[in-house]
């Protein structure tokens, strides 16, 4: 097996397939896994399409030759025992670890499960954040809505998100910190929610990345209000954006508003 370096510096893996048995593409990392199955469902052949990323690439390193169902339970402990003598296998996971999910994992999943013929699941499924108990975005965007109290201890009550190999805290962690809603009493109740729907979206479209985001209002529940938008942005971008958005939506609106960035994607076969 290549080092986890130099797959990555070689663009190992990424000769097309022709006809794959499954194939899906994420809008988002603007890639494409493409897998070949041979009569045993034990993966013959592997090949990703896209920019040379390290993780897609080090994921076809490691699942040729195996089986559907060892696919489908890859975790960062296989990683780690099949690159881990590579410093730059750590370094990059250093990397990895700041954002909520891995997308490269997901696409691997996606692609497992398009073979199976569940890909039907991937029609609007949020990503993927506790892999243990499947908790989603979604899930964890709906607990900040219910107005409890935002802490991973209420958050895994109610998902049971954090409570398994727990490799998810640290995202989590990060997560409910962005959206801790703010201590101070307000005053968002005092008006219907047409009329705080129509300022909100009045307000956003005075907000300058607005337009080049393509952010529109998704949803208005309890004190959180959820803008979608529509572009690439890395987990240090999002991070930054969203306090960007907050800062100038509770100045202009009202602080006691929670204002949550979502982004529109989904798989794509």
């Amino acid at each position: 097996m290549s080092g986890f370096k130099e797959i990555f510096q070689q663009g190992l893996f990424k000769d097309p397939l022709e006809k794959p048995s499954a194939s899906v593409s994420s809008a988002s990392l603007r890639h494409t896994l493409s897998l070949r199955f041979d009569a045993k469902d034990t993966i013959a052949q592997t090949s990703y399409s896209g920019a040379n990323d390290p993780w897609l690439g080090a994921l076809c390193s490691l699942i040729q030759g195996m089986s559907l169902n060892e696919a489908s339970d890859l975790k960062w402990a296989h990683l780690e025992k099949a690159f881990g003598e590579d410093q730059s296998f750590w370094d990059y996971k250093a990397e990895e670890e700041e954002h909520v999910f891995m997308e490269a994992f997901e696409l691997l999943k996606a692609t497992v499960d398009t073979y199976r013929g569940r890909d039907y699941l991937y029609s609007d499924q949020s990503p993927l954040i506790c892999r243990c108990f499947g908790v989603r975005e979604s899930d964890v965007l709906e607990f900040l809505q219910t107005g409890e109290e935002v802490t991973l201890e209420a958050l895994g009550g109610k998902s049971k998100a954090g409570m398994g190999c727990r490799s998810c805290v640290p995202q989590l962690k990060r997560w409910l910190l962005i959206h801790q809603p703010p201590s101070k009493e307000h005053f968002y109740k005092d008006r219907s929610r047409a009329e705080w729907l129509l300022e909100i979206d009045y307000m956003l479209t005075c907000f300058p990345d607005s337009e080049d985001l393509k952010m529109d209002v998704d949803s208005f529940k309890g004190s959180q209000v959820v803008i979608s938008y529509d572009k690439n942005l890395s987990q240090a971008q999002l991070e930054m954006e969203s306090k960007r958005l907050q800062d100038f939506l509770g100045t202009s609106v009202d602080d006691g508003l929670g204002f949550f960035l979502r982004r529109r994607r989904s798989l794509q076969r």
